[in-house]
């Protein structure tokens, strides 16, 4: 009975099978896990092999002879030599070779299970460039892949799922009432295919008689479902489309009962990444939602106006932000957040770097200080990465009261490196501390005052809170 049932699905076609990788954004990333929101998960964020869910050709495996094979070929000769015979012995003509290396650079990367070391061909580098840059596409969120156990620890099933890390402030997630942590399991009512539905069958198979009609049922309804879902990398490019169509998603929540759906209208969305307000005689309001060079030029114009006019209290707001792919030390990402750090608490170490092999280094800021300011900093579970970073450093540096909910817990150091053609890579090379040593890996940073919260906003009880405690 077990060999028929596989056959089955040895029939089912392979890229619909292949289409369930994830090529989008560890040991430091194997040790990053979700917020509490999405407590449940187990804590790594992956991805599937490139080559599809489970199951290998064995086709002339070793030529019947059992002939040892040589261990000692480089690589790059394995990609030329499968490259001659395609370009000879190909029935099709290959005329774009591009695409054939795109396409096996995309598979290497995808075997480190890590979404965020991947390569982006020229399109997706400036998509992932303007997203950084403020400029949203698609759904209008920041959406990654979770590895979820399904089942008991004997027989638990991986599972890769879509979440949402935070949507961008004013767009179209924003607008429809996504939240962090929210789980997209169906778009248009198709699912987006998570796991690999064999496993659940060769479990059945082990429990029942071989003739069982609920296992064949079983089988073809897990066919049935591969054939009509929708693989992650499509589900990404359904996410990111901009032509305005309207999605019926389906919604998972922590905390809510039955699965719910939202209908999302993919538009461009431009976010301004700094936000200044007065609220009272006493108390200024600063959003930074991204960490870019923009950010910087915008926050430390806030700050300078706030030193003139002598503002002791300053509510700095970092939910909703979630970091991003390093470009340099006095730049891009890494730059602003040390820009801000520096700003608010003065010149010194406001972190550390752990490298392959356990190797230290640290993260500095030569900014000195503005101005000395009563400090309030408000997170949620969309604060992620430097963002994180940043809230640590001004708890401990300069005595900042935190208030909100639970961080993402996301300390991956990534780094972004362009490529020839306009292509890039996203790459994970670090894990970030804080100055002291604390290490927010899949714990995130605890506020001071915990109280419910949602996205950035100069109004909410969050921010309230803040002017209380000041007044207080």
């Amino acid at each position: 009975m077990v060999r028929p049932l596989r056959s089955l699905f040895l029939l089912i076609p392979l890229t619909l099978i292949a289409g369930a990788s994830f090529v989008c954004g560890q040991g430091l990333r194997k040790s990053v896990t979700p917020p509490r929101a999405l407590s449940n998960l187990d804590n790594r964020v992956s991805s599937l092999p490139e080559a599809g869910i489970g199951g290998t050709s064995t086709d002339n495996a070793d030529n019947g002879d059992n002939a040892a094979q040589p261990d000692d070929i480089a690589p790059e000769e394995t990609f030329k030599e499968v490259l001659r015979y395609i370009k000879g012995d190909y029935v099709d003509k290959v005329d774009d070779e591009k695409k054939l290396g795109f396409g096996a650079v995309k598979s290497m990367l995808a075997t480190l299970d890590d979404p965020k070391t991947r390569f982006l061909d020229p399109a997706q580098r400036k998509q992932l460039i303007d997203q950084i840059n403020g400029q949203f596409t698609g759904i209008g969120a920041t959406v990654t892949v979770v590895k979820q156990k399904k089942g008991d620890a004997k027989t638990a099933i991986d599972l890769r799922r879509l979440a949402i890390v935070a949507p961008a402030l004013g767009g179209p997630a924003d607008k429809a009432g996504l939240q962090p942590g929210d789980m997209i399991t169906e778009i248009d009512g198709k699912w987006v295919i998570a796991y690999d539905p064999r496993l659940e069958i060769d479990q059945l198979i082990g429990e029942a008689p071989e003739d069982n009609k609920d296992i064949k049922k079983a089988a073809r309804d897990a066919a049935d479902r591969l054939t009509k879902g929708t693989a992650l990398p499509k589900a990404l490019e359904l996410l990111s489309d901009n032509t305005g169509k309207t999605l019926s998603l389906t919604i998972e929540r922590p905390g809510t009962a039955q699965p719910f759906k939202l209908s999302v209208a993919t538009s461009p969305a431009t976010v301004q990444p700094v936000e200044l307000k007065t609220l009272d005689s006493r108390t200024s309001y600063l959003r930074v939602t991204q960490f870019n060079d923009r950010s910087t030029e915008l926050f430390t114009s806030a700050l300078s106006d706030l030193t003139r006019v002598k503002t002791p209290t300053l509510i700095v707001d970092l939910r909703g932000n979630v970091g991003g792919p390093v470009t340099g030390r006095l730049n891009g990402a890494l730059g602003s957040t040390l820009a801000l750090i520096g700003k608010l608490s003065g010149v010194g170490q406001v972190g550390t770097i752990m490298r392959r092999g356990g190797k230290m280094e640290t993260l500095s800021t030569t900014v000195p200080a503005q101005s000395r300011f009563k400090l309030f900093v408000l997170i949620n579970g969309g604060t992620a990465n430097l963002a994180e970073l940043a809230a640590a450093a001004l708890k401990e540096r300069a005595g900042a009261t935190v208030i909100g909910s639970r961080t993402f817990g996301d300390s991956v150091y990534q780094k972004m490196i362009e490529l020839r053609d306009g292509a890039g890579m996203t790459v994970t090379t670090g894990k970030m501390l804080t100055a002291r040593g604390f290490d927010f890996t899949g714990r995130g940073v605890q506020p001071d005052i915990a109280i419910p919260t949602g996205g950035p906003r100069a109004d909410d009880a969050a921010v309230q809170r803040a002017i209380s405690s000041a007044a207080g």
